[in-house]
């Protein structure tokens, strides 16, 4: 996991002295950090929902889920939830942010939030997904990342 967390520190360019950046396991070292927030848009004008397909870079590989990362010091789930609807999707549009799980393991937490945009949109994609796409409910793929698979019997 060391070496993971060295190369990804890298290659987003985060000198391994840099206290501030927020690239760290939990105790068990499954998860980065100790909480973390994270987004599902869902588009008004077509009723579909889109899902981020993660990068080899980042745990649970080659997934469906979530926009999202790890709660900076100090913000609550839902300030990061919308800090990170800018950093991970790169929308700065209007969007209505409404609660929707929250998963624990341990001392890891991490809050879903579904994101209400006017319409659908094209994301900017980071390191951390290589994909996405709008999917209707009844049309989500099956390999989800596993904290997606509880959320989305909560989908309207």
């Amino acid at each position: 996991m060391k070496a993971l967390v060295a190369t990804l520190r890298k290659i987003v360019g985060v000198d391994d002295n840099d206290d501030d950046y927020s690239i760290y396991t939990d105790e068990s070292g499954k998860f980065w950090g100790n909480a973390g927030a994270g987004v599902i848009f869902l588009a008004k004008d077509t009723g579909r929902y889109m899902l981020a397909y993660r990068s080899k870079y980042v745990n649970e590989p080659n997934t469906w889920g979530v926009w999202g990362g790890a709660i900076d010091e100090g913000e609550t789930p839902e300030q990061a939830a919308k800090r990170e609807v800018k950093e991970e999707s790169g929308y700065t549009g209007s969007y209505r942010l409404k609660h929707l799980h929250t998963y624990q393991s341990g001392k890891f937490k991490y809050d879903t939030f579904l994101a209400t945009v006017p319409k659908e949109f094209e994301p900017e994609l980071d390191w951390e997904t290589q994909g996405f796409k709008w999917f209707a409910k009844k049309e989500f793929p099956k390999d989800l990342h596993f904290g997606l698979k509880p959320i989305l019997s909560k989908l309207r």
